[in-house]
């Protein structure tokens, strides 16, 4: 007898009664770090729960293979347009966006197709009053599925693109001299450079924070310098969103202890070049934020040094993967071997009111052409 899938949904009142799920699913499942317990267990708890969310729990016989957190808004759009939403895993408005990336289902191994396709069917049958289902920030593996899953219930629709960079790791040598030779000859003449510009007064030492403590003392520095930086460039940085900075200062003391957070320190000639805060998962490197100094010499370029030292110390850990994350930002390019883009989907419920929609859009579109 074939064993079949089911699909159940409820609304969630207290994280923890999703905790220990989460926990055995994710390690049956091939998951980013914004899909660990540790990531959704804080957005549940600083941003999520005051929403309502629903939880959406897939089962193959009696062994849960699924779960999804969804919170509801109702968007307007081109302030005519309308829309009831179920959004998941993340909440992109009235500054509570703490830029999820390799967003998706949690699904167990050999599961990822059946979940997505179950999922959505639960969603479109069961959450009527809802008429779009957003999926922000997935890898195209993922938008495959999702795409799949909605064919005969919903459009979908891939409404923007990015870009992610990645360092490979994967073979090589534990120096910088492995990591440069990967690298454009123009850049590994910069880096190289640098470093001998910063040796003349001193060289370049790295240290990671030992405990949770001195983690959010060099978070605290880290804010210091990259508002820094933006204020600069007359603009005001990550850190001028309080419940961006007061998820990340909870995220930091709540998981460091669990290895998911590295914060490191960049010195030389006694002073600060700078910052770099990272989560930790499954040999991955995510880098979520830094704050470097400005210095004397533009040659000197502290990001591409610090994060090249940043690199040869995740390799001297055994880490496999450095992860720039999105946005097409000119030293992420150059730093990286790879990239992999990423897609904000939508699906949306076949009604008359987003084909005017689509046709309006189309309309202004082709006028901007021609207007240019």
């Amino acid at each position: 007898m074939l064993q079949a899938y089911r699909t159940e949904s409820y609304s969630l009142e207290d994280p923890e009664e999703l905790r220990r799920a989460w926990l055995d699913l994710q390690g049956r499942a091939d998951c980013s770090y914004f899909l660990s317990w540790g990531w959704i267990g804080t957005w549940l708890r600083q941003i999520a729960i005051a929403l309502l969310p629903v939880v959406v729990r897939v089962w193959h016989d009696e062994q849960l293979v699924g779960l999804a957190v969804f919170v509801p808004r109702d968007i307007r759009r081109r302030i005519v347009f309308r829309a009831s939403a179920l959004i998941l895993n993340e909440y992109p408005f009235d500054h509570k966006n703490m830029v999820i990336e390799y967003n998706g289902l949690l699904a167990a191994r050999g599961h990822e197709s059946a979940v997505y396709t179950e999922t959505v069917r639960h969603l479109t049958q069961e959450y009527k009053q809802y008429e779009e289902f957003h999926f922000g920030a997935i890898t195209g593996a993922t938008a495959r599925s999702l795409e799949k899953a909605a064919v005969g219930t919903t459009k979908f629709s891939a409404n923007d693109e990015s870009v992610a960079w990645q360092a490979d790791l994967c073979g090589l040598e534990a120096d910088i001299d492995s990591y440069l030779e990967m690298l454009s000859s123009n850049a590994r003449g910069q880096i190289r450079r640098a470093l001998r510009l910063y040796e003349q007064r001193s060289p370049v030492h790295v240290f990671e924070a030992r405990d949770v403590k001195q983690a959010q003392v060099f978070f605290g520095r880290l804010k210091v310098l990259h508002t820094e930086q933006w204020q600069n460039r007359e603009q005001c940085g990550a850190f001028a969103n309080i419940c961006w900075e007061n998820f990340h200062r909870t995220l930091i003391q709540a998981r460091f202890d669990k290895g998911e957070v590295q914060l490191l320190k960049f010195t030389h000639a006694g002073g600060e070049l700078g910052y770099i805060y990272s989560h930790i998962w499954r040999k991955r490197i995510y880098m979520q934020q830094t704050g470097f100094s400005i210095p004397p010499d533009n040659r000197m370029k502290p990001g591409y040094v610090a994060h090249t030292l940043a690199i040869q110390h995740n390799l001297d850990k055994g880490n496999c993967l450095y992860d720039f994350m999105h946005g097409d930002e000119r030293y992420k390019r150059t730093l990286s071997n790879r990239s992999q883009s990423l897609y904000w989907t939508v699906l949306q419920r076949r009604k008359m009111k987003f084909s005017l929609e689509r046709l309006a859009v189309g309309l202004v579109r082709s006028c901007r052409q021609y207007m240019n």
